[in-house]
């Protein structure tokens, strides 16, 4: 989640700081802000910590494009290497 809001940030600036705000951190990136949120509940932080390693990355780039969700997305997704890029945003 960390990934995609650090990808979207250009197109949901203001909802972002309303997240960080809602995390307790007014005034910070809110991929950061939620990035501290992951870790104090223990949770993975990085898609290799839930064994997806960057072989599976143009898969899972070409796949996410048949989502209707990737394309409503607020920051544009228009081929599979800006999936690409959110994934190595995330390893």
């Amino acid at each position: 989640m960390p990934s995609v809001l650090r990808y979207n940030r250009p197109a949901t600036e203001a909802a972002q700081q309303a997240i960080a705000a809602a995390l307790g951190a007014p005034g910070r990136d809110a991929s950061e802000a939620f990035a501290a949120f992951i870790a104090e509940l223990g949770l993975p932080r990085r898609l290799a910590d839930v064994g997806v390693g960057e072989d599976r990355f143009e898969l899972i780039g070409r796949n996410a494009m048949l989502s209707i969700f990737t394309r409503a997305n607020p920051q544009p997704i228009r081929e599979p290497g800006d999936v690409v890029k959110i994934l190595k945003l995330a390893a």
